[in-house]
């Protein structure tokens, strides 16, 4: 029992090497409100708990900015972005299995980069969730849908690394949807900002929220 509470790390990776096709251009660098997009999970991630902080990118203003502002996270460069995000997976996943203390770790979080309005309460409650249950996959979801984040079990880790082209996380997770435990969050906070417009909508749903 001592070993089961005690390997229970988690590590994150954010996969930051998107193209952005629909939203036109790179919307990783779009500013949302006063900073950059990809800033806002890059933030949060830095004021979790977890053991690992991993970002996987081809971008060198994402570079420099988790350099200055994170400098515990780790950066691996995505060389084959075109590859879709199975390869931010793969690479994250490679990382993680590098480390000294890789046994110690029981899941993964896998992060996206254009979710600004997820909060860190959120964060924590699927974190708390994991620790409750690190055989499980666990997901913020709204009534509606599942989204991201989501954390994966180690025992799916080889699962993860099958995965090809654009093909997520989510393809793993229907395949065990008797290990699915979902952390209920608000709407906006599984926004994400796929078109122009939706970064419009994103802007006024936070300031409304703000001025309250």
């Amino acid at each position: 029992m001592g070993e089961n509470t005690q390997n229970k790390k988690i590590a994150i990776i954010i996969m930051a090497s998107g193209y952005s096709e629909r939203f036109g251009s790179n919307k990783l660098l779009e500013s949302f409100l006063d900073k950059p997009l990809f800033t806002y999970t890059v933030d949060l991630v830095a004021s979790c708990q977890a053991e690992m902080k991993i970002i996987a990118t081809r971008y060198e203003t994402v570079i420099q900015y988790v350099k200055e502002n994170v400098p515990s996270m780790s950066i691996v460069w995505n060389a084959h972005p075109e590859r879709g995000i199975s390869e931010s997976i793969h690479l994250g996943i490679c990382y993680l299995k590098q480390q000294k203390d890789y046994e110690e770790y029981a899941g993964c979080c896998f992060m996206v980069c254009d979710q600004p309005l997820l909060q860190k309460e959120s964060m924590q409650e699927l974190f708390k969730s994991f620790y409750t249950n690190p055989e499980g996959i666990h997901m913020c979801a709204t009534k509606k849908r599942e989204g991201n984040p989501v954390i994966f079990p180690k025992q799916l880790f080889d699962e993860l690394m099958a995965l090809t082209g654009d093909k997520g996380g989510k393809r793993v997770a229907r395949q065990h949807p008797e290990l699915v435990h979902k952390v209920y969050v608000s709407e906006k906070e599984l926004s994400d900002m796929d078109y122009k417009e939706d970064k419009i909508n994103l802007e006024k749903e936070h300031n409304k929220h703000n001025m309250r």
